[in-house]
């Protein structure tokens, strides 16, 4: 059964006043939700790719193997796309590090993080953690809690994403291809490359942490 191989473009802008930094993730792991193939960049006449709960850790060496088995590409009708719509979990399970002003903060296994609330981790050896996409706000560098005002996280203009909503349990962000695909009767050939060194943020002042984008490019041929 021929599959398609999605893998996440997540683009969780984060505008930081200064002084915050990025560091690697070494595991990555999203639950995916849905996929869809659009024709348009608002996915208004969406074709569903699939549509199941799946765990797939991006950071891992086989994550294009893993995510191809989401779902079979053969009931996709004949037509042109050139957008993915992608629905997944606000709940990430990530193991990684930031160094900031000379202190280097790990994930902890800490449960603090929620959607108005950063996650306060620590500054021992990395652990795997459940960590959440915090909502729209402006948050505090020495708790990360809202109403500060030194780290501001917006979706408004994500990088990669045509556009990108947060709300409820999901995250759902629309991208375009790299070219449109035409549905022919050959199936698709995925190419991915990705990396995940600067897939998480923190601050060195209380050593708050949040989800950063990785780098991911896909093309459908």
């Amino acid at each position: 059964m021929k599959k398609i191989f999605l893998i996440l473009l997540f683009t969780f802008l984060t505008l930081n006043k200064g002084f915050a930094a990025t560091g690697a993730a070494t595991e990555y792991e999203v639950t995916m939700k849905k996929v869809e193939l659009c024709s348009d960049a608002t996915c208004t006449t969406p074709t569903t790719v699939g549509e199941r709960d799946m765990a797939a850790d991006i950071a891992a060496a086989d994550a294009g193997a893993t995510v191809g088995n989401y779902a079979s590409t053969s009931g996709i009708p004949s037509g042109t796309y050139t957008h993915i719509r992608i629905t997944l979990s606000r709940t990430f399970q990530i193991t990684g590090s930031v160094v900031d002003g000379g202190t280097t903060c790990t994930t902890d296994g800490g449960t603090d993080n929620d959607n108005d609330q950063m996650l306060d981790s620590g500054t021992g050896t990395a652990t795997s953690t459940a960590m959440y996409l915090v909502d729209a706000a402006t948050y505090n560098a020495a708790n990360g809690a809202t109403g500060g005002s030194n780290i501001t996280i917006s979706y408004a203009n994500p990088t990669y994403a045509s556009s990108m909503t947060v709300s409820g349990d999901n995250a759902v962000m629309i991208y375009e291809l790299t070219e449109p695909y035409t549905r022919l009767l050959k199936a698709p050939v995925i190419k991915v490359s990705f990396n995940t060194e600067n897939a998480l943020g923190g601050d060195g002042n209380a050593c708050v942490m949040w989800i950063e984008e990785p780098y991911v490019s896909i093309s459908i041929q």
